[in-house]
């Protein structure tokens, strides 16, 4: 009894415990416990429950459907205004990847845009696991895809009809393939890399500014001669303006130059902005910046459409600093600090200042944001805790219940991101938009005709049966500031002149609410016909009809009334 060790004893018990929680089986529960958390805050939202069917904000969202629907239909990614098919003013990669759900959705496809998102989102957060994993580190794989899962920014972006999801996972993409090549001293990811970045120009014109990632092919370690070394140096910059070809192309055959886009087309006062990118506008980003470090924003963003309104929390970026510690100057490092300071730069000297340009660089810092995590975890699973180890686990842990943070608009203080996530889907209201379009079509999907409403016309002419052909009451709409395509009060009246021509109907759709008379006011007026309030009118849908008005009776036929 005196010879017997209690340590010992203690130990061995332990260890067969140790053994089978190794950390591939942290990592593993790791990544179970963000599918699970993913489940919950994104898959489990019943977006036909929502606002989210409003496809919001406009005209992003809208136009990114009604793109897609047309490639589907048509072959060509245009929206539609009355009976013009106009260009957008996006490009047309993110609505591509939006086709296979078209095909097989019901209700017009209005979901496709969410399922797309949802699909987008599982396929990153999989794909982070599976990376970590096929490089031997396991727990590290579940605790990326983890801190993935609970950024704020990330599930709001999952739930969301907007192309900024599928363009940071793009740029994921490609840093991950530069990392293998640099690694097994291969050259053909990086090849892959950059016809990943060059293809991303359909997707966000601004990933441009990722292209010095490619500098990772000059510096992979010397094999052949330098002509040879010269040559692939030079065909990675051949192969991404390959690439891009598809978005220049396209831009030429839109708009006419290569270099022009749909902004030029409808706000051309907006990309003929001198200070577009300049460094007056670096004040602003970094106080928008500052007050996503400090949880103290107090301006509605984009966010606040598909979730709390929070890009980041204050752990996450304290998390990531402490990861700068674990870095080692690699080759990769070296081409990914060039590719990501560039496009850093670039964002912040652009005009236009909102959180979601940000969104590939917040995802990339989960790389060095992991690194201080499984320190402190495999620390742990060893049973060897100090104070650094704590603080470390604590920030992480912080970190994935995104506390303390800002939710909601007014902003409200001390939130868990993880909690209001879970309980997101509760908050939302009924979509208002599509409900009116719903009700229209249902009782006048049998009368097809002229449709003029203060609802976006590419967003009814997606919706609405056809033939109805879905205009702007006047001209205070969202694409009344192109020089090239003008739609006013004259182009209305001139539409629905034509139609009564025809014989076709022509309603008016507006969306209920206290001012909906100042809305019937803007109906074009034609003579010889009024508006009149339709008796399938009702709380969800202000449905006007065009009327003959009744001949006034003449002399001769009074009198022979009289007779």
């Amino acid at each position: 009894m005196e010879d017997h060790d209690r340590t010992q004893t203690i130990s061995r018990s332990l260890a067969p415990d140790l053994r089978r929680f190794s950390p591939r089986a942290a990592g593993i529960l790791c990544f179970v416990l963000a599918l699970a958390f993913y489940y919950g805050a994104v898959l489990h939202v019943e977006f036909k429950r929502t606002d989210l069917l409003d496809l919001g904000p406009y005209p992003d969202a809208v136009e990114y459907f009604a793109q897609a629907k047309s490639i589907l239909k048509e072959g060509a990614p245009t929206i539609q205004i009355g009976y013009d098919r106009l260009p957008s003013r996006y490009p047309p990669g993110y609505p591509l990847f939006m086709i296979p759900w078209l095909r097989f959705l019901p209700h017009n496809g209005i979901l496709a845009p969410f399922r797309t998102n949802q699909t987008i989102g599982l396929l990153l957060l999989t794909g982070s696991f599976a990376f970590y994993f096929a490089i031997g580190r396991p727990l590290a794989g579940g605790l990326a895809a983890l801190l993935v899962a609970t950024q704020p920014a990330f599930i709001s972006f999952s739930r969301s009809s907007m192309s900024d999801l599928s363009g940071a996972a793009v740029t994921v993409l490609a840093f991950a393939l530069v990392y293998l090549g640099l690694a097994w001293r291969r050259r053909w990811p990086i090849y892959c890399a950059a016809i990943v970045l060059g293809l991303s120009l359909c997707i966000r014109s601004q990933l441009l500014f990722m292209a010095p990632l490619l500098l990772a092919m000059a510096l992979l370690p010397a094999r052949d001669s330098w002509p040879r070394w010269l040559m692939h140096c030079c065909l990675v910059l051949v192969v991404f303006a390959a690439a891009s070809a598809p978005y220049l192309i396209f831009n030429t055959l839109e708009f006419g130059h290569p270099l022009k886009t749909g902004y030029d087309f409808w706000v051309p006062a907006w990309s003929e902005n001198p200070q577009l990118f300049s460094l007056r506008n670096v004040p602003p980003q970094l106080a928008m910046i500052w007050s996503e470090i400090t949880a103290n924003w107090d301006q509605f963003r984009v966010a606040n459409l598909f979730g709390t309104g929070t890009y980041v929390v204050p752990a996450f970026i304290c998390l990531s600093v402490l990861g700068l510690a674990f870095l080692r100057v690699t080759r990769f490092e070296v081409s990914a600090f060039m590719a990501g300071t560039t496009y850093l730069i670039a964002t912040l000297t652009y005009a236009f200042v909102d959180g979601r340009f940000y969104l590939p660089i917040f995802f990339l810092l989960v790389a060095v944001a992991v690194l201080p995590a499984e320190w402190a975890v495999s620390q742990a699973l060893k049973l060897r805790f100090s104070i650094s180890t704590v603080g470390v686990l604590t920030i992480f842990l912080l970190t994935c219940i995104g506390y303390p943070s800002q939710s909601g608009f007014k902003p409200k203080r001390n939130r868990s991101q993880a909690w209001d996530a879970l309980h997101y889907a509760n908050s939302r209201q009924r979509s208002r938009r599509y409900e009116a379009q719903e009700e229209f079509s249902r009782f006048f999907r049998g009368a097809p005709g002229i449709v003029l409403s203060d609802i976006d016309p590419p967003y009814l002419n997606v919706l609405l049966p056809k033939p109805f052909i879905a205009a702007p009451l006047d001209a205070n709409h969202n694409y009344c500031f192109s020089r090239l395509w003008h739609y006013g009060t004259p182009e209305a009246v001139q539409l629905v002149q034509s139609s009564l021509d025809r014989a076709t109907p022509v309603y008016g759709l507006l969306l209920p609410s206290k001012d909906v008379d100042q809305y019937v006011k803007r109906l074009p007026l034609i003579q010889g016909y009024s508006w009149k309030r339709s008796d399938k009118s009702n709380t969800r849908a202000v449905i006007m009809t065009l009327t003959k008005d009744a001949a006034a009776p003449t002399s001769d036929s009074a009198s022979r009334s009289m007779e």
